[in-house]
């Protein structure tokens, strides 16, 4: 059991992590095995994400009057923290491919930029695109007009040039 001093520590601690975090989620271990567990912290670690293992009562204290204070109700039985400022798809997808493997690891809830989602709203964040696909799937759709606009203009260009060297090679044969 925890002091209150060791709680206090660890709930500063944790609330200082989580200035920042965009995505939260929760997850309901049932007997994970250490050696899973390291896994999942060194894949989760790769993609700048957190995966920790705190008391429900120091995750209810670091959260409390913070936006993710809609998380209180739900901290209930054994439940683990996986959170990153970064990309939260990235991070919903590296969980969810682990919860495939891992059945014992479920998705429970997730905090997304202000909004609480349930366990399918968790499955959804992953099957996301993550950010960079979406900015390059934009920069290609504003890309394009622009790409077949250069191609009409140099179009009649290409054909102009053409007509003048054949009439060029007219005059010297």
């Amino acid at each position: 059991m925890l002091t209150k001093e060791q709680k206090r520590v660890q709930f500063e601690a944790l609330r200082q992590d989580f200035d920042g975090v965009q995505t939260l989620f929760l997850l309901e271990n049932v007997g994970l095995t250490v050696n899973a567990v390291n896994d999942l912290r060194s894949r989760v670690r790769e993609i700048d994400g957190t995966y920790r293992v705190v008391k429900n009562s120091v995750v209810k204290l670091a959260i409390e009057g913070t936006d993710k204070e809609g998380l209180l109700p739900h901290l209930l039985g054994p439940k683990v923290l996986a959170f990153t400022s970064g990309d939260g798809s990235a991070l919903g997808k590296v969980l969810k491919e682990f919860i495939k493997d891992n059945p014992e690891l479920s998705f429970k809830e997730v905090f997304l930029e202000g909004e609480i989602l349930d366990a399918k709203g968790a499955a959804m964040i992953a099957d996301l695109p993550s950010r960079e696909e979406l900015i390059s799937k934009l920069l290609y759709v504003l890309q394009s007009p622009m790409r077949r606009l250069a191609v009409a203009l140099n179009s009649p260009v290409q054909k102009l040039t053409s007509a003048l060297s054949q009439v060029a090679e007219k005059q010297d044969s």
